[in-house]
């Protein structure tokens, strides 16, 4: 009986750590983007807004952040020179010139752009002198701030300025006017949208909101997301504005230096709009007690007036009773004259 030979070859396996891996990885995205920018090997030009200088080791700023106004950041590596020589801060508008560049890690594949070149946009001037708005907010500089608390606006309509996420799809805007909407005409709302991961234009909101409150929501996401409201120049925009400041960001869990420095901090975006219709209706009902109180002080007043002036009224005609008594004694029995005193006696006592 013939046999079959069942025997067969082990597979053949590319043998890896996990450093070679991630060269290996490396190896391939780079080629991809070669192979599908050869006429420029690689080369982009990109342009936004720079809202974070990144972290600044050597000569170089690494994973500046660059931003467009629909949300969407890039990350870019600088010289240093490029920014300094330049004016270039955080803030302005920028064209950047540069080769992508990828980089396999722990945390997965990372994309950035080493820039070869950077200018302003057009509309842009360079800064002058020392820029100290930038970075991340120290305690010290904290420190500085002048904590002021406003009060609570005390008005019978109320101008809200809300600021919250240029996302179609926030539903935490309708979370808080939710609560927002219980209290009827006595609030006039002014939504005011916003890139919420914009410090520039976070601030320059904060900053022009004229209204008697101000409130600032945004739902949640990724921890990196919030360093946004740690920026000094969204910290001293919220010290600096003189209306009630109620922020809600995110959930239970997030927490920034806005909430040190606003009046009211809530956990999310519908508790914040519950402080203010709390608060609200609080006022209302505290309103009507004493309405209703000054209502029953008129009417005790008023009956009180009542019998004060019966009682003056009485007292005339008790006197008037005992002058005629008096002229009239010589003529009148005794038992009559002692009639009318009673009579005046009684009506004194009455009035007393």
């Amino acid at each position: 009986m013939m046999q079959t030979d069942t025997s067969s070859e082990d597979p053949v396996f590319a043998e890896f750590t996990p450093g070679t891996l991630q060269q290996y990885i490396d190896l391939i995205i780079n080629r991809l983007v070669k192979e599908n920018l050869p006429e420029i090997a690689g080369m982009v030009r990109l342009r936004g807004r720079l809202t974070d200088p990144g972290k600044v080791s050597g000569k170089m700023h690494y994973n500046v952040k660059i931003m467009d106004d629909g949300g969407a950041q890039a990350k870019a590596d600088i010289p240093a020179s490029l920014l300094s020589g330049r004016g270039i801060v955080a803030g302005h508008q920028v064209v950047a010139s540069g080769v992508i560049v990828t980089r396999a890690t722990a945390y997965g594949v990372e994309v950035k752009l080493s820039v070869a070149d950077i200018q302003l946009s057009a509309e842009e001037a360079p800064a002058t002198g020392t820029v100290t708005d930038q970075g991340r907010m120290t305690l010290d500089r904290l420190r500085s701030i002048r904590m002021v608390r406003n009060e609570f606006p005390a008005h019978d309509t109320i101008t809200v300025a809300m600021i919250q996420s240029t996302s179609a799809h926030a539903q935490v805007s309708r979370d808080c006017l939710a609560e927002l909407d219980k209290l009827g005409s006595v609030l006039v709302i002014n939504p005011i949208q916003v890139n919420m991961l914009d410090p520039v234009a976070i601030a320059k909101s904060i900053a022009q909101a004229d209204a008697d409150l101000l409130i600032m929501i945004r739902g949640g996401g990724d921890s990196g997301d919030f360093e946004v409201f740690d920026d000094p120049r969204v910290v001293m925009a919220l010290a600096g504005q003189t209306a009630h400041r109620v922020v809600g960001l995110g959930h239970t869990g997030n927490a920034t230096l806005l909430d040190l420095v606003a009046d009211y901090s809530a956990n999310t975006p519908a508790q914040a709009g519950g402080y203010v219709r709390e608060r609200i209706e609080r006022r209302q009902r505290l309103q009507g007690d004493i309405g209703k109180e000054l209502r029953l002080t008129k009417e005790r007043m008023e009956s009180l007036e009542k019998e004060r002036n019966t009682a003056q009224a009485q007292a005339k005609s008790a006197t008037d009773l005992l002058e005629q008594a008096g002229e009239q004694a010589a003529g009148f029995p005794l038992w009559a004259v002692a009639v009318a005193f009673v009579i005046g006696a009684v009506a004194a006592w009455l009035i007393r």
